[in-house]
């Protein structure tokens, strides 16, 4: 009687401690397969976007640097005198003197200028597509800088900015965000295996191509915008083009805090405070 209840007692032990085993070891393999799975591809996710954020912030910080002197410059003489229809179809064919009112240097101007906006944007647009299927929100880096790219988006293409009473009397224009997009998207090439942005000399060319393109067909929005700027106080694109700037410094501190110029920061804090942002 005494063996039979022992043999029933290690049977039983014998069971809960196999079931313990099975257990443990299903519980090992979910902490296995879930945990540690999940915490290498959130580690894999962090590194891929810390890699992606220095492998475009020297083309980005030296493309907002230019866009950013450029506007700065354009504010500082509102409204400049290459900034005109005149000077677009003016086809000089060399600077005669070093001056602004040069029509060479005028046209040089503007098409830098346009060439400027849309390199930027290309830059942005080749950030945006390789950061599509990552997520910016794991990395403070890119968290931040995709803050402030949507105010830079939002300055030129939302239409409720302007807060004043007699809004309908001002003159404004728009690019809109899927504009901006296709601005910047025209001027991706392939070179090899890598992609970067179309530089001047070739952005001019086709341009000045008799044949249509892409960059011809998307360079008149841009020039929607910047072309024939008023000085009347009714123009909003002035306000708009304040507002970029503003946020353009504050998207170049984020890349390099020590890399904007003094020039452009005296710029800065004379709008901020002439505005109150």
């Amino acid at each position: 009687m005494t063996f039979d209840i022992d043999l029933k007692f290690w049977l039983q032990l014998s069971v809960v401690g196999t079931v313990i085993a099975t257990l443990g070891a299903l519980l090992g393999i979910f902490i296995k397969e879930y945990f540690l799975q999940r915490s290498f591809e959130q580690w894999k996710q962090k590194k891929a976007l810390e890699q992606l954020y220095q492998k475009f912030r020297d083309p980005l910080l030296l493309s907002a640097k230019e866009l950013a002197s450029r506007v700065s410059e354009v504010l500082k003489h509102y409204p400049t005198v290459y900034l005109k229809e005149k000077v677009l179809t003016s086809r000089p064919e060399k600077q005669l003197v070093n001056s602004i009112n040069d029509a060479y240097f005028q046209r040089y101007k503007l098409m830098s200028t346009v060439y400027r906006f849309a390199a930027f944007l290309a830059w942005l647009e080749l950030y945006r597509q390789e950061l599509t299927f990552m997520h910016p929100e794991r990395n403070e880096k890119a968290e931040k800088l995709e803050s402030v790219v949507e105010l830079l988006r939002g300055d030129l293409a939302d239409g409720q900015l302007n807060q004043a009473k007699d809004w309908e009397k001002w003159r404004d224009t728009l690019i809109f965000r899927e504009e901006l997009r296709a601005i910047g998207e025209v001027l991706i090439v392939v070179h090899g295996t890598s992609r970067t942005v179309m530089g001047y000399g070739t952005y001019c060319e086709n341009i000045e191509s008799s044949n249509r393109n892409a960059i011809k067909r998307w360079m008149p929005v841009i020039l929607n915008f910047l072309m024939e700027l008023e000085n009347n106080g009714k123009d909003f694109r002035e306000v708009r083009l304040k507002l970029f700037f503003v946020h353009l410094i504050e998207f170049i501190k984020l890349l390099d805090n020590c890399g904007v110029e003094r020039r452009l920061l005296d710029a800065y804090d004379k709008i901020t405070e002439e505005m109150k942002l």
